[in-house]
């Protein structure tokens, strides 16, 4: 019953929140995080290094299974590639804690102080903390996933497509086990001025994932939906079709219309799933990969 109300209070005020501030996504999701952490804390390690630049910091949420070593989710929120941190996705950390993994959310850079291929070197960096250091958080380096939300999901992408950025950090696309895209924008062409700012000109076709396909990455696993209208279903699509036609290990799910670029992330969370479960479904995707 208690639950009943908090969640009942909860999306009232993300619905107040949404019609009565222009940051509304920050503020929803600042609600929503406070809620759990009051009814629901898991153990955090806060602002782990990586790195040395201020902004190269992570978080990790360790299993409470310390029977065995609990394979390991990063996950790499969006945010336009220009605002979001790594602690307004605490309930994404805390719905994959409860289904048995450890997790790490790392933060990186943004533009304008960050330009294409800066968030990406980043995503590298963070990946070669997590391998080197993780069992010390019960989690297993041998079982490394990765998800991603948005532009996360690009970053994601990319990470375990362009073998460049894992090269460069001393690791291997062969290191990661398997990743899950929500909603990712991964072979767009910058339109707004922000964006081609962002990525610059000269690497429209590098920053598409579909340009690095050869057969050789981890099983993927991209959802997307109908009701999105941020992120066009074009964008899973054509990166399906470039992977099924290498022969790569790869899923599909597009949801109705009534889910969208911001509840297909919600839903990764057990208290906005119901027909739709996202996190159930990127859970049931990494758990067949682990050995």
């Amino acid at each position: 019953m208690l639950k009943a109300l908090l969640f009942i209070l909860i999306t009232l005020l993300i619905g107040l929140a949404i019609s009565l501030y222009k940051d509304s996504s920050r503020t929803g999701l600042f609600i929503l995080n406070s809620a759990l952490k009051i009814s629901q804390g898991i153990e955090v390690v806060r602002d782990l290094e990586f790195a040395k630049q201020p902004w190269q910091k992570l978080d990790v949420y360790p299993s409470p299974n310390t029977k065995i070593k609990a394979p390991v989710l990063v996950f790499i929120y969006g945010g336009g590639w220009s605002w979001g941190n790594k602690e307004m996705n605490y309930f994404v950390a805390q719905a994959f804690v409860k289904r048995g993994y450890t997790v790490v959310i790392p933060d990186y850079i943004k533009y304008p102080q960050g330009h294409f291929p800066d968030f990406i070197k980043d995503g590298a960096l963070a990946l070669a903390w997590v391998k080197a250091n993780i069992g010390q958080y019960n989690g297993d380096p041998n079982q490394l996933f990765i998800a991603g939300h948005s532009a996360g999901a690009h970053t994601g992408a990319l990470l375990v497509s362009d073998q460049q950025y894992l090269a460069d950090v001393g690791m291997s696309i062969d290191d990661i086990k398997g990743f899950a895209g929500l909603a990712g924008p991964y072979t767009f062409t910058p339109k707004s001025a922000q964006y081609i700012a962002t990525f610059g000109e000269e690497n429209f076709q590098t920053m598409k994932v579909s340009s690095h396909i050869d057969g050789n990455k981890p099983p993927m696993l991209l959802l997307h939906a109908q009701g999105d209208s941020t992120v066009g279903l074009f964008n899973q699509q054509d990166l399906a079709a470039a992977l099924q036609s290498k022969g790569q290990v790869v899923q599909t799910k597009v949801y109705g219309t009534q889910i969208n670029h911001i509840n297909i992330l919600l839903k990764l969370h057990p208290w906005f799933a119901g027909e739709v479960n996202t996190g159930q479904d990127v859970d049931t995707f990494f758990k067949t990969l682990i050995q």
